[in-house]
């Protein structure tokens, strides 16, 4: 991945210097912004008690975003985004289980809404940013959560399903990218965040790097 975001944050270097002559962008500033999100979450991997353990991998998620900017340096706005890794877990027996460890595999779903601050370093066209934010994540691992229950629908009739353990945790991220406004209306920026998810307990707050190449529309 840090392949990748070089060659993203190279094409607009290179894009940026060849219009450098060209006429410039109207300013941010009193504008709002909408978003789409491509995104590459890297995989990631941690530890849980008495051996326990998770391999998450990588994968690609999307996102939508809106925001306001008071100035051509402040903006701010929010985020959901979506996303869905193929994960490996090894389950380990608590005190008292002379049982062994077993692994299984299956499928994490996430789903973040967040509030980000970004500053825009330079008042100009092209421009290096910060931006962090809070918000709240839902985590649904897929992994049952008790036993089979059914439901009686008018349209549908009776259908029946497997409970699966999810909850929804504090979240909080810092990153810092690169900023292209094409013209007045649209610009490109490519981003690195990093994440972290406050699920408590051995694993804590794990954290998870972001990589996206975003497409926004000022208005």
């Amino acid at each position: 991945m840090t392949t990748l975001l070089r060659f993203v944050f190279s094409i607009l270097l290179a894009v940026c210097a060849t219009s450098a002559a060209g006429q410039g962008a109207g300013p941010r500033a009193g504008k709002w912004e909408f978003i789409l999100q491509p995104t590459y979450n890297d995989s990631k991997s941690f530890s849980g008690s008495n051996g326990s353990r998770a391999e998450i991998q990588g994968g690609w998620a999307f996102g939508l975003g809106i925001g306001y900017n008071f100035s051509n340096h402040l903006a701010l706005g929010g985020e959901l985004n979506w996303a869905q890794a193929d994960y490996a877990r090894t389950t380990a027996p608590g005190v008292g289980n002379p049982g062994n460890s077993f692994v299984r595999t299956g499928t994490i779903e996430t789903s973040t809404l967040r509030i980000n601050g970004t500053w825009n370093l330079l008042d100009s066209n092209f421009t290096p940013f910060a931006t962090g934010g809070i918000g709240a994540t839902w985590v649904d691992t897929n992994v049952p959560d008790g036993p089979a229950q059914c439901w009686v629908d008018p349209w549908w009739g009776t259908y029946c399903g497997t409970p699966t353990k999810s909850d929804t945790f504090f979240s909080y991220n810092v990153g810092a990218g690169l900023r292209w406004d094409v013209n007045r209306g649209f610009f490109l920026r490519g981003v690195y965040t990093r994440q972290w998810i406050d699920v408590g307990g051995a694993a804590g707050s794990p954290a998870f790097d972001q990589f996206r190449i975003e497409f926004g529309f000022k208005h």
